[in-house]
């Protein structure tokens, strides 16, 4: 069992260090510490941690940390994955109340990507696509490699 706690943290630092080297800015509340971050935004990240298991196993991919057991790589054709992830966090964004609009507002849980995967626009898949191509980085950052399904 994969210690989720872990995996979030690795997922939100992941974050971080990545929007300073790639030059985009985090909302400030998330730009610090996995420990010092709101209980909600934890939540969010563990719920990301979460699923990866189920993202990893639309491709016969989990997460493991056996030395024995050889690494894999993510498949060449990422849309099963990023779709899946999509839903993911969708359903987990509907569970907290939140509904669609053509404006995001947090206060109001209002997200315009609060659509099925095949109704986003390009450049909202492409966030889905660049979450999974970060999955060998969450996993190495939490101690843990990809590999097959046994």
């Amino acid at each position: 069992m994969t210690d989720i706690e872990h995996v979030a943290a690795a997922i939100h630092e992941t974050w971080r260090s990545l929007s300073r080297v790639e030059g985009w800015s985090m909302q400030p509340h998330l730009d610090r510490p996995y420990a010092e971050l709101s209980d909600a935004d934890k939540a969010d990240n563990r719920a990301a941690a979460r699923r990866m298991g189920d993202v990893l196993a639309v491709a016969g991919l989990t997460l493991g940390d056996d030395p024995v057991r050889p690494s894999a790589a993510l498949p060449a054709d990422l849309e099963p994955m990023a779709e899946a992830e999509h839903d993911g966090w969708m359903a987990q964004r509907a569970q907290q109340g939140w509904t669609w609009s053509e404006t995001r507002d947090d206060a109001a849980k209002h997200h315009p990507s609060m659509l099925p995967y095949a109704q986003l626009p390009e450049r909202e898949k492409d966030k889905d696509r660049n979450n999974i191509r970060h999955y060998p980085e969450f996993a190495a950052r939490a101690g843990l490699r990809i590999v097959p399904l046994a």
